[in-house]
């Protein structure tokens, strides 16, 4: 199976800290992966270098078997990469419908004269546009809410509005840093039968997470960190049984494990 992501030998140092040493990962096509591990493991460097939010020091990542430069987060996107953070980012003053649109204006085939003068041109591709957004918004759960303000919305749809968003963006590759963080019991079930939804032949996802039955529900395999190094890979139920993730995690609650 070919590896939509490739991560190889990454090494990324801050001062005389380093946050990830030598790091191997993949996510094969069409496929979720997890990325857990302690706080302070590396997780989020790691997606922050994957997504080149972030530059790093050594090692390689690949997209589709083509080699992706750090600090260069806008060509990343071009080559098909969205991703989510862990604090929400929506414009909160907008509608949901215009925070979707906002994210397809890449795509929105009408120059700057057919806008200023809406042109039949301009107003074909809004349409699509809206219509495109919409049903983003139902494959979210979230349809009812897309005149609301986004920022008046329930902590659990702005996340899904936020995935949604990512989407629009009709990545290859899709992100998730913590999407379950701050979620409720009912939240995080329709989160994962969301990510269930979406998965696909053409969309493979890298998903980092602290809720272990979150991981189990939407990835069929998990990569471990702790202290920069990846200590575990496998199944969900692989990984709770190893005991190098049992020795990093001693301490942590039940429901993290």
């Amino acid at each position: 199976m070919t590896a939509a992501i490739s991560v190889t030998g990454l090494t990324r140092r801050f001062g005389g800290v380093v946050a990830l040493d030598n790091v191997d990962l993949s996510v094969e096509q069409g496929t979720t992966r997890a990325l857990i591990g302690p706080n302070g493991s590396g997780k989020s460097t790691l997606i922050n270098c994957v997504s080149a939010v972030d530059q790093w020091d050594g090692g390689t990542i690949t997209l589709n078997g083509e080699e992706l430069a750090g600090k260069n987060s806008a060509k990343a996107a071009r080559r098909g990469i969205a991703r989510t953070f862990q604090t929400l980012r929506l414009f909160d003053d907008m509608t949901v419908l215009d925070n979707i649109m906002v994210a397809m204006h890449h795509s929105r085939g009408y120059g700057f004269l057919s806008a200023v003068i809406q042109l039949p041109t301009y107003r074909a591709a809004e349409k699509r546009m809206r219509e495109e957004a919409f049903e983003l918004l139902e494959l979210a759960g979230v349809a009812r809410d897309a005149n609301r303000t986004a920022g008046t919305l329930p902590y659990g749809h702005r996340r899904l509005v936020e995935i949604a968003r990512a989407l629009a963006l009709k990545p290859t590759v899709l992100l998730l840093d913590e999407p379950a963080a701050g979620m409720n019991d009912a939240e995080t079930v329709q989160l994962a039968e969301l990510v269930q939804r979406i998965g696909r032949d053409d969309l493979s996802i890298l998903v980092v997470e602290h809720n272990m039955d979150f991981v189990a529900s939407v990835a069929s395999q998990v990569t471990v960190l702790d202290n920069g190094h990846v200590i575990a890979e496998g199944t969900p139920a692989e990984v709770r049984e190893h005991p190098e993730v049992l020795r990093a995690y001693l301490g942590a609650s039940e429901e993290e494990l």
